[in-house]
């Protein structure tokens, strides 16, 4: 009898434990839903709870940053360049929403106090690095190349270069191959305190991240889409994991 109370007991526990939610932030969700699958099919084992936060009043987003295991900057519409001192770009942008501008620096002002884990990709990349004072290129096929976007307006693949090597992520290439690319803006001037770690064959800054590893363990930014890409050579389930990881250990610390 006792021993079946303690097993019981046991049972219990280990279910509370496993039913732990794990919140994340995205700045805006897209009616696919391609942030959380990318994440959940990488591990469904965790109970995740998903935040959007362009959605979410100012003062529920306030407290529910305070309970937030990670953040990711999401894909979406062009930034305004006022954000980096060229106002005049503004013909040159496509949509732009400042609303969502608004919202990702608040979530960037939370991350830079609490150093929790931050993922950027695409647009996410792009306010990483106007965030702390770079720039970006307001339409790249008038000053570097039309190889990121195809030519119906929609995504194409290129290859990626490895310029450093992200030893949490366990890279194993130089070669990065067929990640999805769907952008027409991207970084011009890199922050001083970001570096950069993978470029297009154009030059174009494809990977970024800040230069204080031990502040930000996880402060990552990709301007490709890993949630659009497929998981063979394209770093989409190594950035994932690299996540996921950062996620976990800011979690149980």
């Amino acid at each position: 009898m006792v021993i079946r109370i303690i097993s019981v007991f046991l049972v219990l526990l280990i279910s509370g434990c496993t039913n732990e939610s794990v919140t994340i932030i995205l700045s805006k969700q897209n009616n696919q839903q391609s942030y959380r699958k990318f994440i959940e099919q990488i591990d469904s084992t965790i109970n995740w709870r998903w935040i959007n936060a362009y959605e979410t009043p100012i003062n529920i987003l306030e407290k529910e940053l305070k309970q937030a295991d990670g953040i990711i900057m999401t894909g979406g519409a062009d930034i305004h360049p006022g954000r980096y001192s060229q106002e005049g770009d503004t013909i040159r942008c496509g949509a732009i929403d400042v609303h969502r501008d608004s919202i990702e620096h608040i979530l960037l002002d939370h991350v830079v106090n609490s150093g929790i884990p931050c993922l950027g990709v695409c647009r996410g990349l792009q306010f990483m690095n106007v965030y702390f004072g770079g720039s970006l290129h307001p339409h790249l096929p008038d000053t570097l190349s039309t190889m990121h976007r195809g030519d119906d307006g929609y995504a194409t693949e290129h290859k990626i270069y490895l310029t450093k090597n992200l030893g949490a992520l366990k890279i194993q290439t130089e070669n990065i191959s067929a990640p999805v690319s769907n952008h027409h803006q991207g970084i011009s001037r890199l922050a001083n305190v970001m570096e950069a770690w993978a470029i297009a064959p154009d030059g174009l800054i494809e990977g970024i991240r800040h230069s204080d590893t031990i502040r930000y363990p996880f402060f990552i930014g990709v301007q490709w889409h890993p949630e659009r890409s497929g998981i063979s050579n394209s770093l989409a389930t190594p950035l994932g994991v690299g996540f996921i990881n950062a996620v976990l250990n800011d979690t149980s610390d």
